[in-house]
């Protein structure tokens, strides 16, 4: 539920309307295909709000019942990396969802293609994402379409970026008890919803979904926030299909061939990112629990020291990282033994 759409012609005019005797409309944000965003204030409390409203004909039901879908699911998901829904009804018979007023910056608006982040901001953003993701796969829902478009940074304590989770449009609840519509379908067997840039292979062949679709998504963009790339490019929406179905898992330190990269990093990003379900992480808690280990520094640039062990070599088997102690402790050894002859001789003179 972005604050910013693409901008199309005639959005409905709300300005200076008070909805449900609530929410007065101060000015439109923005506007996309079947919803318009519009900047708003609580006259109870003067609080501010983003009401968006869903504007499409009578024949896009499907949309509609998204829309409805969303709203529904983020008022079951209350945690402080979710965007907030504060109320939902109807205006002139469309429905509208009002929720917290955002100011910040989406993470697509922070990659720069080429570039990747900094890796300990990289990480900052994705155990927030993580978190969001863990409390709302224990409410058995999925987001279905995790992005950096849908990752909202808003300004957090000690001035490091906190995320909010935007757009539950595509959210599937794993059960008709924990669906606030019981279960209908809004789509058809088959059909590929979300998008093809983070989209793990089982959505993109049209099949069945659960909660390591997010797990999937979530690698994705780690994977780009840390290598300033996407994992798979193509000319259309077919070759981008094609490289999430057959194409390896790119390999973090070649994409990024200046940084040195923990095996460990390469492993989890590899098995996030597993062509087959099976083989990923459960659940957004698991994936969680998983980059809480990883090792301290995972990711940093060639030449640094403070590496995780005394003296690390990049890739290098535990048989060579051994050797290479142990080519230190006996340099030290061999000058402390010298030190001594020298203060023997030096005595017996």
């Amino acid at each position: 539920m972005s604050q910013r759409e693409p901008t199309v012609s005639n959005p409905p005019s709300l300005s200076g309307r008070t909805i449900d005797g609530i929410y007065q409309i101060e000015r439109a944000l923005g506007s996309g295909a079947v919803g318009a965003v519009y900047a708003a204030v609580d006259v109870r409390t003067g609080r501010k709000a983003a009401v968006k409203l869903w504007h499409g004909t009578a024949d896009e039901q499907q949309a509609r019942a998204r829309f409805v879908r969303e709203a529904k699911a983020l008022d079951t998901l209350r945690h402080p990396n979710i965007v907030e829904v504060y109320d939902a009804g109807l205006v002139d018979d469309l429905p509208y969802v009002a929720m917290e007023f955002l100011q910040g910056e989406t993470l697509e608006d922070q990659l720069l293609p080429g570039e990747g982040m900094d890796p300990k901001l990289a990480f900052h953003i994705m155990r927030q994402v993580l978190d969001a993701l863990t409390y709302a796969h224990e409410r058995h829902v999925v987001h279905r379409d995790l992005k950096p478009e849908n990752i909202y940074l808003v300004p957090g304590p000690g001035g490091q970026p906190q995320v909010k989770l935007l757009d539950y449009g595509l959210a599937k609840f794993l059960g008709p008890e924990d669906d606030p519509l019981g279960g209908a379908s809004i789509t058809v067997t088959g059909m590929v919803l979300g998008t093809p840039l983070y989209m793990p292979p089982e959505q993109a062949a049209g099949s069945k979904v659960d909660l390591r679709a997010d797990v999937y998504a979530a690698g994705c963009i780690l994977f780009e926030m840390l290598s300033g790339r996407l994992p798979y490019l193509g000319d259309d929406f077919g070759e981008l299909i094609r490289g999430h179905l057959t194409s390896p898992i790119p390999n973090l330190a070649e994409v990024k061939p200046d940084r040195w990269v923990a095996p460990e990093l390469q492993t989890f990003i590899d098995t996030a990112m597993a062509k087959s379900a099976g083989d990923r992480y459960d659940d957004g808690g698991k994936m969680l629990a998983a980059l809480n280990k990883l090792p301290q520094p995972a990711m940093q640039p060639l030449g640094k020291l403070d590496r995780p062990s005394a003296l690390t070599l990049p890739g290098a088997p535990p048989s060579q990282q051994d050797n290479a102690n142990n080519l230190v402790v006996g340099a030290i050894t061999a000058g402390v033994v010298l030190l001594v002859v020298v203060l023997l001789v030096t005595l017996l003179r």
